[in-house]
């Protein structure tokens, strides 16, 4: 039976308690919220909205389950509870009401053997696809051992059941073309910083979240199978690096996949944390909870030990609840390995006072993977006050925002208080922009809601995060490239594309350029001037055209760079076409013409 976070009270009291709010709440019309829990079982877990005042009431709440999510129309954010985290909130004087759709989310997670719950991979089946993609791609990606969990550090742990957890080396994959200049230099665990811009991706630091690693590890196929086949992955693996980490906490994944064991025989644990159950080595459990459960559960929020902003609100100092922060700043293995690894490959570019802005130019760009609530949050999550580079984490966050359909805010106003947390750690060390993805509607959704939703929603957004990453705030406010094409059959060929800045700024497009085998940010680059298909660059969004000379290309595939340019004079996100120069070419007055042919 799950320890709870306060103590229990008689369960007639409590019983007689529910009853009485059950009979005399008011319900604010929704249909989602039943008028009495699915089971009346003393033991059960159950979901509660629990509706606030004010955002900040929400730092109260710190002792509970509060999932992902807050409804900012009818002010609630919801939570699994049992009946003494029920108790303790009515004691308290929160109105809360029962969520039966939301309830069976939790309570029907029916067991599934494919795989694990319904195909996704454990974590042995993760590290295995990794080493697998590594091998077949050696000059495209390097798997990078870069820590060791908590439990792999102490040896292995002994859950309260008698399972032996042995722990799991921390695994990340760069992807480059490790045959053009710029790259990292990996020596074992150290990691010398390239001149390459870098797009930092990380899933599953919440273990329960089993949707973002696979998000994660489909990215990075997209990544490695798109090389040479689709020409925007291909100038991306060969001009900057994409570091991705399937999953930050792999203990607790361990500790999600272990409710599905025959020991256990029921449905994936609803494990949040990592594995530590002994922060203060004592040689005694900090929390005796066990099974993992949704009201008290072993182990430290990760999300909530980062180095930047610790203890800072939204966070619990008791070690069996979901968001207990640990006993210091970055005290996890796996906290501090992740800052580390960042740290190696993203320079510091922000001063160190709060209000410090970092400069326009800023290099690189993170993103975490969570679940759920459809947003794309940004720093500050641990203050309401506005971070000083506010208007280009919001641009590039609403940019996202038109590729998933989510909504886009400042974590801590649109969410709930946290503190702690690795976006805003990264934005606040490092001055990169930050964002946290808050996927889907369900931790543990169907796995076919992955291929049919979850990763066309979200594949887009992060790849339009790799092609901003050299300067991501100064690029967000240039226009993008949609759909170039290059036709023709002789040697002077034709492109075609959109340039589009509706969702960039809406200022008036004025300018595109095409390069040829070398990106248009390098200096010296010989540029083609494309012109407005209508004959006048007059509005936000314009076809363009232009004539592409072939004479002196080497027979053989080619790729061209677009870009376009607006009023404000921001150059935008590249993207890229392919051609190919035919062998069998002309002969002119300059000599030998190759012939160019298009896919």
């Amino acid at each position: 039976m799950n320890q709870p976070p306060h103590p229990r009270r008689h369960i007639s009291i409590i019983a007689a308690l529910l009853v009485l709010l059950i009979s005399s709440m008011v319900w604010a019309g929704s249909s989602a919220a039943s008028e009495q829990p699915a089971s009346l079982a003393a033991d059960s877990s159950f979901v509660v909205r629990i509706y606030y005042d004010d955002i900040a009431d929400i730092d109260r709440l710190s002792a509970f389950d509060v999932w992902e999510y807050n409804n900012h129309e009818e002010r609630y954010v919801l939570a699994a509870v049992d009946y003494a985290g029920y108790s303790a909130l009515i004691d308290s004087g929160w109105r809360v009401a029962i969520d039966e759709a939301a309830g069976a989310q939790l309570n029907s997670r029916q067991k599934r053997f494919t795989n694990f719950f319904g195909g996704y991979r454990t974590v042995d089946q993760l590290y295995a696809d990794l080493e697998a993609m590594n091998q077949a791609s050696p000059d495209l990606s390097e798997l990078v051992q870069y820590g060791h969990s908590h439990c792999l550090s102490q040896g292995g742990c002994i859950m309260k059941g008698g399972e032996t957890l042995p722990g799991f080396p921390l695994l990340a994959m760069r992807v480059t073309n490790e045959n053009r200049p710029g790259s990292s230099i990996i020596n074992g665990e150290n990691i010398a910083m390239g001149s390459k811009p870098v797009f930092f991706l990380m899933a599953n630091i919440h273990a329960r979240e089993i949707t973002t690693p696979e998000i994660a590890m489909r990215f990075l196929e997209q990544l490695l199978d798109g090389y040479g086949n689709d020409p925007d992955v291909t100038w991306l693996v060969d001009h900057h690096e994409i570091w991705i980490v399937p999953t930050v906490n792999p203990d607790g994944h361990w500790l999600v996949e272990l409710g599905e064991t025959p020991a256990y025989d029921g449905p994936p644990f609803y494990q949040r944390k990592n594995a530590n159950n002994d922060a203060d080595n004592d040689g005694t459990p900090d929390c005796s909870a066990w099974p993992p459960g949704e009201a008290a559960q072993p182990g430290i929020d990760l999300n909530r030990n980062h180095s930047f902003e610790w203890d800072q609100g939204g966070t619990s100092d008791y070690p069996c609840d979901l968001t207990y922060l640990g006993p210091s700043a970055a005290s996890e293995n796996e906290s501090a390995a992740i800052e580390d690894l960042i740290s190696a490959l993203i320079p510091d570019q922000r001063g160190p006072d709060l209000n410090d802005a970092a400069p326009d130019d800023t290099t690189g760009i993170f993103i975490t993977l969570h679940s759920y609530s459809n947003l794309v949050l940004w720093p500050w999550g641990s203050r309401s006050s506005a971070a000083p580079n506010k208007m280009g984490l919001q641009a590039i966050g609403d940019k996202f925002a038109t590729f998933n359909g989510y909504q886009s805010c400042q974590s801590g106003p649109c969410l709930y208080r946290t503190s702690g947390a690795t976006d805003d750690w990264a934005y606040g060390i490092l001055g990169i922009p930050a964002y946290t993805f808050e996927i889907g509607n369900k931790f543990m959704p169907p796995f076919s809601e992955i291929e049919n939703r979850q990763w066309p929603d979200n594949g887009p957004a992060l790849l339009y995060a790799a092609k901003i990453a050299r300067t991501p705030y100064m690029i967000v406010r240039g226009p993008v490239v949609n759909q170039p094409a290059v036709s023709g059959d002789n040697p002077l060929l034709t492109l075609t594309a959109t340039v589009d800045d509706t969702n960039n700024g809406g200022q008036r497009v004025v300018a595109a350029v095409a390069t040829i085998d070398t990106p248009p940010w390098i200096a010296g680059v010989g540029k083609v001037a494309l012109q407005a298909a209508d004959g006048e660059f007059d509005s936000s969004v314009e076809a363009i055209t232009g004539s592409i000379p072939t004479a002196g290309l080497m027979p053989g595939w080619h790729i061209i760079f677009v870009e376009g340019q607006d009023m404000g004079g921001n150059r935008g996100a590249v993207s890229a076409a392919f051609f190919e120069v035919s062998p069998i070419g002309l002969l002119s007055e300059r000599g030998f013409i190759p012939l160019a042919t298009v896919p």
